[in-house]
């Protein structure tokens, strides 16, 4: 107690010279404070009939309170600290509170608040006999008594168990036609064969597509590496959002720069939107160096149809499964606000993820939280693709309205964020932030997962593939100049920097208007032109070791799992950690090794998504596609063929 009493004095004297905000408190300072997170056993509880009660509480104090000022000037760094005076516990009341069970039996609603009121009197117990602090419940989980006995199969879950009934039978029939048929059936049986299992197989390991004007191979590799970027960051992401163990070493090393490098690794998100905008450029503006004619409107339709046939078989199950099966793969203390509130938002809004509008609308609810990129990929695809044709016939001048309309968004951007007082991505990944999913933070749906935010990203890819363009029409070797053969390799390890570093020109504690704005609006367009300058580099043949290793041909399969891996990896570390039964630890080494396990789970799990959904999906439209041009062809040449008939 004498301990206690001088920490407490010393912390008010430390507090009285001190501004508002403390950034460093000692350790014996810092356990003085409540404990964040607690968890009690939950199945021991719920076996034995007990009550099991999840929610948050805010404490006050009774009057002047020396540790509750300790806790609010601590918790004023909330770009780096939680909120020290919200406490958030999992507790079995009917064992820790017997004596406040409530004495009658009321009705089911009543039972519901009786329960609320008996965990709130439990926990305000503990707090004010320890700390002198009552507590409020601001936010219940929920209250369970006994073993939860699972409901019977929803309409929506057999639909779901059928469909997959369905696609096994396709791809078992399909498979033993491939293997049965001779060559020359096959031929006037593409469609049949779309869904075998050997013919995906084939398509996943097949080689990429190379030109000699454009070396693309780096691109597969990149994928992978800025998905195993993504995974990393996810992986601590979920951690935070659930209870964490060592919440004090979070907070210390949230500053390390390869802290701040993984929490701001989400930048490497513009790579994607760079290369899908660079890829269809590209792919229009080969087309119209080999003088082909481009229709407008057919061009627009039929690359967003093949667009849309990629992307959204795979996509659209993943998000069935989430709306269906998901909420029975598992149970634990954390599953119920972790998954099951999450399959209830997938439950009601999974017609905005058919429309790929799930960014935009309802964009406070969370629903696969990482398929805010597909929206928003889709939306600045159909924009990125209507500007390459609007440009069309222009060559030298299409990169001048590029450039003009890239810094005219980064102005946007910045009078947006200055206007409501946006924050960039390292202070909006703030831990209290991610514990409520960004519900409280404009940023969120605002700079990062709109199209707004994003299409600096994709007019860079557009900038580049027609500035590579017009360096090809004028006969220029950029490898032949040291001067970029420098700017190329460099730029790698500029953008590494500019990821870890850049949350730095903000300063500790809660940055300055101008200065959150002007980062938020160039983050994304300083790291989109470095990773430019690298991959022009490497699409003109400039050695460099990290080029080498990501043009290795065994990429290639890696890369087109890389679109499974995204929409499986975040269920899967989500569902791991709802179903623990105590406090998470997070650290460099625990960080590591989910990693890399939920990276392997996930490009394994993809594998059967690619070769039953999203393969065959390609498979059979290009079959059809490739039948109805020869079924065209052949109306066309009947009449001919009639006509000289008659002449005859």
């Amino acid at each position: 107690m004498w301990a206690r009493a001088v920490s407490l004095a010393l912390a008010t004297v430390a507090l009285a010279g001190a501004s508002d905000v403390l950034y460093e408190i000692s350790d014996e300072q810092y356990y003085e404070m409540p404990t964040l997170f607690h968890l009690d056993e939950y199945e021991r509880c719920l076996a034995t009939r007990g009550v099991y009660c999840t929610g948050s509480f805010e404490l006050s104090p009774q009057g002047p309170h020396q540790l509750f000022q300790l806790m609010q000037r601590y918790a004023a760094n909330w770009v780096d600290n939680f909120n020290h005076t919200r406490l958030h516990r999992g507790l079995c009341v009917s064992q820790r509170c017997r004596q406040l069970a409530p004495q009658q039996h009321p009705g089911q609603g009543e039972h519901n608040a009786a329960l609320a009121e008996w965990f709130e009197s439990c926990v305000n117990e503990s707090t004010m006999l320890s700390y002198n602090l009552s507590s409020r419940l601001y936010q219940l989980e929920y209250c369970r008594r006994g073993e939860v006995n699972p409901d019977g199969l929803s309409t929506n879950e057999r639909a779901f168990a059928g469909f997959v009934a369905i696609l096994l039978a396709l791809c078992a029939v399909s498979t033993v036609l491939d293997l049965t048929l001779s060559d020359h059936a096959k031929k006037g049986a593409a469609w049949a064969l779309s869904f075998s299992i050997p013919g995906c197989w084939r398509s996943l390991l097949a080689p990429p597509p190379c030109s000699s004007e454009t070396d693309l191979r780096a691109f597969d590799g990149l994928r992978v590496l800025c998905m195993m970027c993504v995974i990393i960051e996810h992986v601590c992401w979920i951690t935070t959002h659930t209870f964490l163990a060592d919440t004090r070493r979070y907070e210390q090393t949230r500053r390390a720069l390869d802290a701040m490098l993984m929490a701001n690794s989400t930048l490497v998100v513009q790579i994607f939107f760079m290369m899908s905008s660079f890829l269809l450029a590209h792919k229009l503006l080969q087309q119209r160096r080999r003088g082909e004619q481009v229709p407008v409107v057919r061009t627009f339709f039929d690359t967003m149809i093949n667009r849309i046939i990629r992307v959204s078989p795979s996509y659209f199950v993943v998000v069935w499964f989430a709306a269906s099966w998901w909420s029975r793969a598992g149970s634990g203390p954390m599953w119920t606000p972790l998954i099951e509130a999450e399959v209830n938002i997938c439950r009601s809004k999974w017609w905005t993820h058919l429309l790929y509008l799930n960014n935009i609308v309802y964009a406070n609810d969370k629903c696969l939280i990482q398929t805010w990129y597909l929206a928003a990929d889709m939306q600045l695809y159909g924009l990125s693709l209507l500007l390459t044709l609007a440009l069309w016939r222009c060559r030298r001048g299409a990169i001048y309205v590029l450039t003009a309309l890239l810094a005219g968004s980064i102005a946007l951007l910045f009078g947006l964020a200055y206007t409501w007082r946006l924050v960039p991505t390292f202070v909006m990944h703030r831990p209290e932030s991610v514990r409520t999913t960004y519900s409280t933070e404009p940023s969120f749906n605002v700079l990062y997962q709109s199209p707004l935010g994003n299409v600096p990203g994709a007019l860079a890819g557009l900038l580049l593939a027609h500035l590579h363009h017009q360096l090809l029409d004028s006969r220029i070797v950029l490898s032949k100049y040291k001067w970029f053969r420098w700017s190329a390799v460099s730029s790698v390890c500029v953008s590494a920097w500019w990821v870890a570093a850049s949350p730095l020109l903000l300063g500790r504690g809660a940055p300055g208007r101008g200065g959150a704005a002007a980062l938020a609006a160039l983050e994304r367009p300083i790291f989109a032109f470095f990773v430019g300058v690298a991959l022009l580099g490497a699409m003109h043949g400039v050695p460099s070791p990290i080029g080498s290793f990501l043009s290795w041909r065994g990429w290639g399969c890696g890369a087109r799992l890389s679109f499974g891996a995204l929409l499986l990896h975040l269920p899967l570390n989500k569902s791991l950690v709802a179903a623990r039964l105590a406090p998470t630890q997070l650290d460099r080494q625990s960080a590591i090794l989910e990693w890399f396990g939920v990276a392997s789970v996930s490009y394994l799990a993809a594998l059967p998504l690619a070769l039953c959904v999203e393969l065959p999906a390609q498979r059979l439209h290009r079959a059809l596609s490739a039948l109805r041009r020869r079924s065209h062809a052949q109306s066309d040449a009947a009449p001919h063929d009639t006509r000289q008939k008659t002449d005859l």
